[in-house]
């Protein structure tokens, strides 16, 4: 990438995430249903093998009651595995991560059918049942059955089915038209809702639009309602709170502030363990999953209140000059507030660390001696732990980041500090909120 347009994409990438963009495309899309005179619809992709799909059809339900909503459903195939690194670590852990999400908001877990995910019916014919009834007035309850049964083991295989292989195609050209790659995903107006962790923003979109019956609320925010919100009144634990972190992962930024933030509120240890970031362990990102990151990390920054948007790409030097720096910082014991430093940077002030003045800024501005830090820069001290730590990654049976881990409790996605907060209340015996 030339010199330019690395001076450029930062002030492209604060316009692309400004508010007001969004306003004027929301604006847009408005104008666009009204003069249609259609009703507020969301357009909601499903996979039967996909764990998160089952608990969203189970929300559904009561989150329509609560809006003037139409609802189309629509059935896709799994997922994209040339989406994820590492399919098979991901697949493991999303049922995990979703038996998890079933117990917060009370929902039928996937792992709780007491069925095996050996044992589960054909994929193919529960995705049958599923385009057959798709366009039926009753969709959403019937989906809420096949759905039911397929996870608890007992879908009946000798059901009426069709031959609905164009059907299938359609609905996942148009998952792949609107812009994206995944199921559980609800479309509403232009912008992307995944499972349930993001019904929170589509809550509050549809809150603020006016078409909520009775009192508006936004129900399906409890991973964040109470983060750090109990009043510690004795000391902390001597058990470390670890998260792998990459310099360039825009989730990691957030993760990193609500972890140093979580540390900090129960007067626990914390320990960042870098690695690199994917598209330089030759890892492909496609363009479409980028830029739902990028929009997605916006919104979630938005709501926690931290600053995102105004990104200068990391990728490449400015990462190596970080993880070059970043020993000399852990002699000062300034390695996290380095990390801070040079995360914000990057993420929300548009500071090229791959330049001097930029790194300046960012070692000064943490306590760190600038002339010293200058001397690390282009040193290879550092690899060695960082592929120790990504070694370690994998060995829990993950391979992305941000992912956290306090004792035996281990957790992917900034998304999910939830689980690691629930566990150090239970551990000092404090009351939740």
């Amino acid at each position: 990438m030339s010199n330019l347009r690395k001076n450029i994409m930062p002030y492209a990438a604060r316009f692309l995430s400004s508010d007001w963009l969004l306003n004027t495309k929301r604006q847009i899309a408005e104008f666009k249903r009204s003069i249609s005179g259609k009703t507020h619809e969301l357009e909601v992709f499903i996979a039967a093998s996909d764990p998160y799909s089952y608990l969203l059809v189970q929300v559904l339900p009561e989150l329509v009651s609560r809006y003037k909503l139409g609802l189309r459903l629509r059935a896709v195939r799994d997922l994209q595995e040339d989406m994820f690194p590492d399919y098979p670590k991901w697949q493991a852990n999303s049922l995990i991560d979703a038996d998890r999400l079933a117990s917060l908001y009370q929902l039928r877990s996937p792992l709780k059918s007491g069925v095996g995910t050996e044992h589960l019916p054909d994929i193919t014919i529960a995705t049958q049942l599923l385009l057959a009834i798709e366009n039926e007035q009753d969709a959403l309850a019937k989906t809420q059955q096949i759905l039911s049964n397929y996870w608890s083991g007992i879908l009946d295989e000798n059901s009426e089915k069709q031959d609905s292989e164009q059907q299938l195609n359609t609905n996942q050209e148009r998952l792949k038209a609107l812009g994206h790659y995944y199921p559980a995903m609800t479309h509403y107006g232009g912008e992307w809702y995944w499972g349930i962790d993001r019904f929170d923003h589509l809550e509050k979109r549809l809150n603020e639009l006016g078409v909520a019956n009775g009192h508006p609320q936004v129900r399906y925010d409890l991973q964040t309602r109470n983060f750090c919100s109990p009043p510690v009144t004795s000391g902390g634990s001597d058990k470390p709170l670890e998260i792998f972190f990459s310099a360039r992962s825009p989730y990691s930024y957030i993760g990193l502030l609500q972890a140093e933030k979580l540390a900090k509120h129960y007067d626990i240890p914390f320990v960042v363990k870098p690695v690199l970031p994917m598209m330089m362990r030759g890892m492909f990102v496609p363009d479409t999953k980028k830029m739902y990151i990028f929009h997605d990390t916006k919104r979630e920054a938005k709501k926690l209140g931290l600053d995102y948007g105004f990104v200068a790409d990391p990728l490449g030097e400015a990462v190596e000059n970080c993880y070059s720096i970043y020993p000399y910082a852990k002699t000062q014991n300034k390695e996290v507030e380095f990390l801070l430093s040079f995360s914000r940077a990057v993420n929300s002030e548009g500071i090229r660390a791959d330049q001097e003045q930029g790194l300046e800024i960012i070692v000064e501005r943490c306590g760190l001696d600038w002339q010293q830090a200058k001397q690390c820069l282009g040193s290879q001290n550092w690899r060695d732990e960082v592929e120790n730590n990504f070694a370690e990654l994998q060995g829990l049976g993950l391979w992305g980041v941000p992912c956290f881990r306090y004792g035996d409790t281990v957790a992917w996605g900034q998304d999910r500090l939830w689980l690691i907060e629930q566990e150090v209340i239970g551990e000092l015996g404090i009351e939740p909120q």
